[in-house]
């Protein structure tokens, strides 16, 4: 079996520290065997890099999370790469196809027009190196500065201090009409 790591390990034979991206395992330069020889359980900051390997890291996840691992951005660069040529293969289809649905139509339309606009990647599509998302001073379409939210507890200004957004409207009992009677108690236990 054969795996790499994702975080720093130590060798359980050595005890010699291996830093993330290592591979360890058979045909590598760190066995990853106990000291008796047998072999070391993964933990769940590896991949498998063979099917056996794979399957036991499934396994150890499964029986500590109760689902299979999910590498997010940390994937091989072999698996990355897989799931590119998918995507390049499922986009080739969609564009030689006809929509399926009336979602699936509109879906369509709304990222061609998005793409016309130059408005990010599609659906999908993974964001390019260093663009990420916009800053609090731009909404997420680039259009311009952000509105206040309608829970935003102070008011925008133009410089200065900020001053405290109007609250909601509270309802003001008529005059002379009380809201709590003055003495409750004397009412409900009269002194006898």
């Amino acid at each position: 079996m054969k795996y790499r790591l994702l975080a720093p390990h130590t060798a359980p034979q050595t005890g010699e520290r291996l830093e993330a991206g290592t591979e360890v395992g058979d045909d590598t330069e760190y066995a990853w065997k106990n000291p008796d020889g047998s072999d070391a359980e993964p933990s769940t900051q590896m991949e498998g890099l063979d099917d056996a390997a794979r399957d036991k890291v499934k396994q150890l996840h499964q029986k500590l999370y109760g689902s299979e691992p999910d590498f997010g951005g940390r994937q091989s660069d072999e698996v990355r790469q897989a799931r590119e040529k998918e995507r390049e293969a499922q986009q080739k289809l969609d564009e030689g196809s006809e929509p399926v649905s009336e979602q699936q139509h509109l879906e369509r339309e709304w990222d061609k027009e998005r793409e016309e606009r130059g408005h990010g990647p599609r659906r999908g599509e993974p964001m390019a190196p260093g663009g990420a998302p916009p800053g609090p001073a731009q909404d997420r379409a680039g259009l311009g500065p952000r509105q206040p939210s309608h829970t935003a507890t102070t008011a925008p200004t133009r410089g200065g201090a900020s001053t405290p957004a109007r609250g909601p409207a509270t309802p003001k009992p008529p005059e002379g009409d009380e809201a709590r009677a003055k003495n409750p108690n004397e009412e409900q236990y009269p002194k006898g």
